[in-house]
């Protein structure tokens, strides 16, 4: 049995947009989905965490910054054939402020640490598949959000141009999955369910 897995924030956590601070349900989530589908073939290990950012450490909260925790997260699973990092949404944040070309290149360091750390079968490297972040929705302009919508419309562009420097697949949400009209930065059931539809097509390709 081959073992993947799912790198990222509260939208691999299963944040629900409908009733702040709880948890979607793991049949909901993405990753769940995912897991039920590949049953009997993969191990899908859901590694979110609400607030995760890909190479920052938060100034309110321990254990968010994602670049210091991959490493030892991919060797508690090891071997790992697939590590899908979908990172980036909490970066462009007002707290972080982050262009998207920077959070675009922190993902790509993520990947190099990937490819380095000899957590794959046979102490090789694990294959990688980078999501872009869909751009936000409508947030509260008196939030801490008020400036993400604009910078997460870059996220395209750059994760595009980031993954083909490394030579790394990339799907990108933006013509896959809208975050939720609730809140702007979460995805909503339907989100879920096509965030794992594009992850399974992506996964039987191989």
């Amino acid at each position: 049995m081959r073992t993947l897995v799912c790198f990222g924030d509260s939208n691999t956590w299963g944040y629900d947009p409908s009733r702040p601070g709880e948890r979607f349900d793991r049949s909901i989530r993405w990753p769940g989905r995912v897991a039920d589908a590949l049953a009997g073939e993969w191990d899908v290990i859901s590694e979110g965490l609400n607030g995760r950012t890909a190479a920052l450490d938060s100034p309110t909260s321990e254990g968010r910054n994602g670049l210091t925790y991959l490493v030892p997260c991919l060797h508690s699973h090891a071997p790992v054939d697939l590590v899908i990092i979908f990172l980036g949404t909490n970066d462009v944040g007002d707290r972080y402020a982050q262009p998207a070309m920077t959070v675009a290149e922190s993902v790509g360091r993520l990947v190099r640490v990937v490819r380095a750390s000899e957590a794959g079968p046979d102490h090789g490297a694990p294959d990688v598949l980078v999501i872009s972040p869909p751009p936000f929705g409508r947030v509260d302009p008196d939030g801490d959000l008020a400036g993400a919508p604009a910078r997460s419309e870059g996220f395209s562009r750059h994760f595009a141009a980031a993954c083909a420097e490394l030579d790394v697949e990339l799907l990108d949400l933006r013509s896959v999955a809208a975050y939720s009209d609730l809140d702007g930065h979460h995805l909503d059931e339907s989100g879920h369910a096509a965030v794992a539809a594009a992850v399974l097509e992506r996964i039987r390709l191989r």
